[in-house]
């Protein structure tokens, strides 16, 4: 395993392991690393690599659970001057690691604004003008990451499909909610359009955060009767925000990663008025999928509290009959791609998601 991955890994996986969307009617389970999180729970040891993933994945995810077992458990900042200061932290530590792994991929990385909305422009080193366009929204409960620090997956992404990723940097809550979020991400998708970029050729991905956004956001542009882009692809979707799902309480002592006890955090930031969390925009699982909707591809792992998110929102998408493919990988936990991405797992993930895309964006 290399450096950049085991370090990139253990970053993300501390900002992320207190920002999990609620349980409901679940007991309060410690928060990864405190000290009131020890790793045996129930008899379930939340640190033990399963026997039936890669040799490669084990060994890398041992390493990475070695260093989570020892994460102090953090606190919530009670202002916007504490979440500045978090995330200005998080910066410091996740930026250069990002971009080591970025430029492992030989990707290229471009700074712009589309539509008032500041972006990243990841392209692969044999970038080819004139092609698909995939949009990404990255990961942390809404209220951490930004687009230079959560370089892994696009550029894994980019380098896979040989497309352009354009890694939105929307404004974090609690600083901005869901109304400003989903309308800055609608921003950025018709000024891609107004490039002449056709929807059929333009996908929408994100991973945690960034997989309710990207569904969220499609149904906020089909509600605005804009065209639909061409592909979604949904990595470890928080696809309800008001918590439900049932393996939030069989899994609880199992997720090495995420926590539901700090769930508020995300909750109560992105999405302030209770009665807006069942909003379809919001909670993108209630959502009316006989209605036009993209092919969407899911993906998650078998030991993560949301894995009942990924198969709701697949069984909701079937269910109102459009395509929709679920793609589990076994002893995987959260967002595993950017945690492990040199494991078997991730490689094999990412490339499926590419030629999905591949299958479906047309020019």
């Amino acid at each position: 395993m290399s450096k950049v991955s085991f370090v990139l890994g253990a970053v993300a996986t501390f900002f992320v392991s207190a920002t999990v969307f609620p349980a409901r009617g679940v007991a309060q389970v410690p928060v990864v690393g405190s000290a009131q999180s020890p790793a045996t729970t129930t008899g379930i040891d939340r640190y033990k690599v399963p026997s039936t993933v890669s040799p490669e994945a084990a060994e890398q995810l041992n390493k990475l659970y070695a260093r989570l077992a020892h994460v102090p458990r953090r606190e919530r900042p009670k202002t916007l001057e504490e979440w500045d200061q978090a995330n200005a932290q998080l910066d410091r530590i996740a930026r250069p690691t990002s971009t080591a792994a970025a430029d492992a991929l030989h990707v290229t990385r471009t700074e712009d604004h589309l539509g008032g909305v500041p972006v990243l422009r990841v392209r692969p080193a044999n970038f080819k003008p004139g092609g698909p366009v995939i949009l990404y929204m990255h990961g942390g409960a809404f209220t951490f990451f930004s687009a230079a620090n959560s370089l892994a997956i696009p550029a894994m992404m980019s380098s896979a499909s040989g497309h352009e990723v354009i890694s939105i940097d929307y404004t974090l809550a609690p600083r901005a909610d869901w109304h400003v979020i989903t309308d800055q991400i609608l921003s950025v998708y018709k000024a891609v359009l107004a490039t002449g970029v056709k929807p059929q050729s333009v996908g929408l991905m994100g991973d945690s955060a960034g997989g309710n956004l990207s569904a969220g956001s499609v149904i906020k542009m089909r509600e605005q009767h804009l065209p639909l882009p061409g592909a979604l692809y949904l990595i470890a979707p928080g696809v309800d925000i008001t918590g439900a799902g049932d393996t939030y309480t069989p899994l609880a002592a199992a997720d090495p990663v995420l926590s539901a006890e700090t769930s508020v955090w995300s909750r109560e930031s992105y999405v302030p008025v209770a009665a807006d969390r069942m909003n379809p925009i919001v909670s993108p699982v209630y959502a009316d999928y006989t209605q036009p909707f993209p092919p969407t591809m899911i993906q998650g792992g078998t030991r993560e509290i949301v894995l009942s998110s990924s198969v709701r929102e697949y069984q909701a998408i079937r269910a109102g009959g459009k395509e929709a493919v679920l793609d589990i990988y076994e002893g995987m936990p959260h967002v595993f791609m950017s945690l492990i991405p040199s494991a078997p797992e991730s490689k094999i993930a990412i490339q499926r998601a590419a030629d999905f895309f591949a299958a479906h964006l047309r020019n």
